[in-house]
């Protein structure tokens, strides 16, 4: 099965805060016979690295395109399950990611890295030719917002948006040092580090329109709209890991986060696909499952398939959080 993984994190921790991780390293542990390419050399690439996990996987589960069901420890003989584009990382290459201290192996499909990578246009984060990884988390049976903050919490970017690359090792020895500490706990909902994921507030613009995203209702089932920018605190959302909130509802596909056309409204927060929004490097604002686009269309708001247009792409201005 296929696996979109279009997960970022804008609201994500910095180098820094990630390279001062106490990790506890142990010699890598007994584990089933990676199902690995023969090594090709090793090789170091600055890469971009993001996560998912059970609940934005694409569909909602541990299936993947080549590997059936998303797993591993991090070891070298039990690698973690990546998502690229195996015209990038052939399927069953293993890398390891210091950052992380662990190994993992190419399983599955990314549809974003496919674009980063192989796009002769560049896809949201960069490119053609940006090295796109996405390490499985797992989360399954934990809270779904607690997962994806942990995902977000871990994806390392520029303080304006834009992606942050960090070395990742490809084809490398089978000896190096691996945290025993998973990446996420799905036991005692924890992330790795006890990294936490911030949440932003403030108001999109619509670079056409140059209108914001807009509340006009306080009530389950309001619908989205658009209005001149004003500061006003019914166009402050908050952005916490994939879910857009404003007074205590979260922004929603009416129709299903894979339909073209489905009108935006606010919805009792569940955590669930048609919840679940990306910011893209490039201004778009996209559905975390199938990767369509929010547009303006007239004074609402309206999945459409991505097409570059001034219409749907967006531009933030920080506000504070709501007293």
């Amino acid at each position: 099965m296929r696996s979109t993984a279009w997960k970022i994190g804008l609201a994500a921790m910095s180098v820094l805060a990630l390279a001062s991780l106490s990790v506890s390293s142990t010699a890598v542990a007994a584990g089933h016979a990676a199902t690995a390419a023969p090594a090709t050399g090793f090789k170091v690439y600055n890469t971009y690295v993001t996560y998912y996990g059970w609940y934005d996987n694409t569909p909602p589960g541990c299936a993947t395109a080549y590997s059936g069901c998303a797993r591993g420890t991090g070891t070298y003989k039990d690698p973690i399950t990546f998502a690229s584009d195996k015209a990038e990382f052939p399927v069953g290459t293993i890398i390891y990611y210091p950052t992380v201290e662990k190994y993992f192996v190419m399983g599955d499909l990314c549809g974003e890295c496919v674009q980063d990578w192989s796009n002769p246009n560049g896809g949201p984060d960069g490119g053609p030719g940006l090295h796109h990884v996405d390490l499985w988390i797992g989360g399954k049976g934990a809270d779904e917002f607690d997962v994806i903050d942990c995902e977000d919490a871990l994806t390392q970017g520029k303080p304006n948006g834009a992606p942050l690359l960090t070395p990742v090792e490809a084809n490398p020895p089978s000896n190096l040092p691996v945290s025993t500490q998973p990446l996420y706990n799905d036991k005692t909902n924890q992330c790795f580090g006890g990294m936490t994921a911030s949440t932003s507030y403030g108001q999109y613009a619509n670079r056409s329109s140059g209108d914001c995203i807009t509340d006009p209702g306080t009530t389950v089932g309001t619908l989205a709209d658009v209005a001149k920018c004003t500061g006003a605190a019914d166009q402050d959302l908050a952005f916490n890991g994939a879910f857009f909130m404003i007074n205590k509802l979260c922004l929603n596909a009416v129709s299903g986060a894979g339909k073209v056309g489905s009108k935006l409204d606010y919805a009792a927060c569940s955590g669930g696909p048609n919840e679940q929004w990306e910011i893209n490097a490039n201004g778009t604002i996209t559905t975390i499952q199938v990767g369509l686009c929010i547009s303006q269309s007239g004074t609402g708001l309206e999945l459409a398939k991505c097409a570059a247009s001034a219409s749907e792409k967006w531009t933030y201005k920080s506000e504070a959080a709501p007293s």
